[in-house]
């Protein structure tokens, strides 16, 4: 897609592009439900909030520090930052294997920002990390939300849409062209894999404890990685590499010892 689309608008028509395909949807299997704003306005707000830092600053990553760096910081940011929303916001514990976790996360986050890093790589990088916190913030209200997954995801998405509205005025960013152009392809792709992607994540965090969900999202950080290098020829420094592996181990440590204690030796 590159610069044809500036961030917030691709996000924008993007989340339009999902609701079309998961409206219907859920309107056929009948999950829709009342809204009952009196006592989810709060929600719904933190969702349009949220979606002001998220995929923005994503794509402005990507562009610039390469997708398997910017997917790297954004999701040690997002499993940090489901570790103290979902202390917060849903009350889970905050364990000391959690705390350990998240120091390690640091340090590999540390390793990323390297000295070697450039001015506009720092920038991405950073956007990268307000991202994930952004995307953190959002994944435990959809789970503190009381709806069913097929209307807190499309809840979700009229929520991004907002949000992402207002920072293309904010930001003026222009019209893209209307046209027989590639990049709208890649846009529809995208949003299709948005659409599948963000109902099997509310279904799951329904489930279990946004932290832990935070650590499954680690694989997106496996598979940026990969796909850089296969389609983009992405090389990652060494140094970068060995932070994302730490940052994956290091937030693995509290999961590991609750499936071993619940479950038996993994």
């Amino acid at each position: 897609m590159g610069n044809f689309f500036g961030g917030y608008m691709a996000s924008a028509l993007r989340s339009v592009l999902v609701l079309i395909i998961l409206v219907p949807i859920t309107f056929l299997v009948r999950k829709f439900e009342p809204l009952r704003l009196r006592n989810n306005w709060h929600y719904i707000l933190g969702m349009i909030f949220a979606s002001l830092f998220i995929w923005g600053p994503l794509y402005y990553a990507i562009l610039h520090a390469g997708v398997g760096l910017a997917l790297t910081v954004a999701y040690a940011s997002i499993v940090i930052g489901t570790f103290f929303f979902g202390w917060l916001l849903a009350n889970e514990r905050l364990t000391k294997d959690k705390w350990i976790s998240a120091c390690l996360g640091l340090i590999g986050l540390g390793l990323i920002f390297s000295p070697s890093t450039s001015h506009v790589a720092w920038l991405a990088l950073g956007a990268a990390a307000l991202s994930g916190v952004g995307s953190a913030a959002n994944t435990v209200i959809t789970k503190k939300i009381p709806y069913n997954a097929s209307q807190t995801t499309v809840v979700m998405w009229v929520a991004s849409v907002i949000g992402n509205a207002i920072m293309v005025v904010v930001l003026r960013e222009a019209i893209p062209q209307i046209g027989f152009h590639k990049q709208w392809l890649y846009l529809v792709v995208f949003a299709i894999a948005s659409a599948i992607a963000t109902w099997t994540l509310i279904k799951g965090i329904k489930l279990i404890e946004a932290g832990a969900a935070g650590i499954l999202g680690l694989l997106e950080i496996v598979f940026g990685v990969g796909f850089g290098m296969i389609f983009f020829h992405e090389r990652p420094a060494a140094i970068a590499l060995v932070g994302a592996l730490l940052i994956i181990a290091a937030s693995s440590i509290p999961y590991i010892k609750d499936f071993n204690a619940d479950i038996g030796t993994l």
